[in-house]
């Protein structure tokens, strides 16, 4: 009996633990503060059990509570571990450079982007100078399928693993935009494959549009993505033929440095 009240106990901690994780990734991904009834909403939790886990979050730093509305965002802890974690990637620190420079000559937000799983995982950026934007954090994950990052880091996998990675569709449609239909898409990212970037044209978000190019290892594998974005109204067709060139340009120099001898042109 009390080994089973030991693994009912374990069970119950672990439990806990991956619905403390669940607040933060909601957390995470709210643009602002948010209240508990809305964030055991998005989490399906009961609203007594989302107050207590968050006033623990909060008692360790890894989340804040507003004394006058009530409402809660990440705390400083959860900032340190992600700053801790970057700080850590060689990756992040090679192409830092290479990503200011994309951001001076474009005028437009520049990202570099990895794969986690089946998202594209926002490592880094280098903000606008323009007021009218696209709203990206650091950490911000996006579909695979319906990003020009996520689509240029695709375009160099092998079938099997795109098949692993798409499933058997239909796709998610993030906008009335986004492309569902998995042999579409295949042939988009053959296109993709040929002329060594991709675009994103309001497929994931709606008034949206994105560049990207692939940076490669020491393998000449794809790794990770350059991209820059930008409001539609300001990525105009003719903007974007003046974009792409700088776009693969840096990409191909950064993958260089990478260790990419052979970098297609």
């Amino acid at each position: 009996m009390g080994r089973r009240r030991n693994g009912e106990r374990q069970s119950e901690t672990v439990q806990s633990v991956v619905r403390a994780l669940t607040l933060l990734d909601a957390l995470g991904d709210s643009r602002g503060e948010v209240g508990v009834a809305e964030l055991s909403k998005r989490v399906g939790l009961h609203v007594s059990t989302a107050h207590r886990l968050l006033a623990t979050l909060v008692v360790h730093g890894y989340a804040r509570q507003n004394p006058d509305t009530g409402r809660y965002a990440l705390g400083a802890k959860a900032f340190h571990l992600a700053e801790s974690y970057l700080a850590q990637m060689d990756l992040r620190r090679v192409v830092r450079p290479g990503l200011e420079r994309l951001g001076q000559e474009t005028g437009e937000t520049a990202n570099l982007v990895v794969r986690d799983g089946r998202e594209a995982l926002y490592l880094d950026k280098v903000e606008t100078p323009q007021s009218l934007r696209i709203f990206s954090r650091i950490g911000r994950r996006a579909p695979l399928h319906c990003t020009a990052v996520g689509k240029v880091i695709l375009a160099d996998k092998p079938k099997a693993e795109v098949d692993a990675l798409l499933g058997h569709g239909p796709l998610e449609a993030l906008t009335k935009h986004t492309v569902t239909s998995i042999p579409q898409l295949r042939r988009e990212l053959l296109k993709i494959r040929g002329q060594g970037y991709a675009l994103d044209r309001e497929e994931c978000e709606e008034g949206g549009c994105c560049i990207a190019a692939p940076l490669r290892n020491a393998s000449c594998r794809v790794e990770a993505a350059l991209s820059v974005s930008g409001p539609t109204l300001r990525l105009t067709p003719a903007r974007l033929e003046e974009l792409i060139p700088i776009v693969c340009r840096i990409a191909r120099e950064v993958s260089a440095q990478l260790g990419c001898a052979a970098v297609p042109s």
